[in-house]
């Protein structure tokens, strides 16, 4: 910034840069509005760690959404049913394994990314569980394997936030903006196989 180098972040959040982003808040609600549309009460989250030295702020948000949906929908929060590690396809296994152990567990989980939710079917899988009979899965990203494992998750536009922020640093180098310029992209809901009504 002081560098007077125009920057432009994608996906990413400073009061004094302009970016191109989308609501991580309304994603993580409508993950959690679509099972407890499906009739779940018992809903677990897996995430980052939600407060972290380089300040990445999406599977906070995500969390903030998961609880809104809860609360507007009179499903009890509970605390237990909330996992968060490193991210990762392994650690977010663990964090499934520890969810699906618990006495009373979870009959979905979101995870705050579609790699977390690969984790979260392959503890599925360890547990014995079938998906989506046993035990719902939802993600977000919808990365390109997610597509492949018909894995229900939030979509959110990459190749677009991409484009979107060259176009906004093009711009911003030939008009420098007078103050920061914020762009919100689209998210949508992809509907596959891995959510069902709970079982029984």
């Amino acid at each position: 910034m002081r560098a007077g180098v125009p920057t432009v972040l994608i996906d990413a959040h400073h009061p004094r840069l302009s970016r191109v982003v989308i609501d991580d808040v309304a994603g993580g609600q409508m993950a959690t509005q679509h099972v407890i549309d499906l009739g779940h009460r018992k809903i677990g989250f897996v995430s980052d760690q939600l407060e972290n030295p380089f300040n990445f702020v999406s599977s906070r948000d995500r969390y903030q959404g998961y609880r809104r949906a809860l609360a507007e929908a009179d499903v009890p929060f509970r605390p237990e049913y909330h996992q968060q590690g490193e991210h990762g396809r392994q650690e977010a296994r663990e964090m499934a394994r520890a969810l699906l152990s618990l006495p009373d567990p979870p009959t979905a989980i979101f995870a705050a990314s579609d790699t977390q939710a690969i984790g979260v079917l392959e503890a599925a899988r360890d547990a014995g569980l079938k998906v989506p009979e046993d035990l719902s899965v939802i993600g977000y990203d919808d990365i390109e394997i997610a597509e492949y494992l018909h894995l229900t998750t939030i979509r959110q536009p990459l190749f677009a936030l991409g484009v979107e922020g060259v176009e906004l640093l093009l711009d911003s180098i030939a008009t420098p903006p007078s103050t920061p310029r914020r762009v919100l992209l689209p998210i949508e809901l992809a509907v596959r196989h891995t959510t069902a009504p709970p079982p029984g």
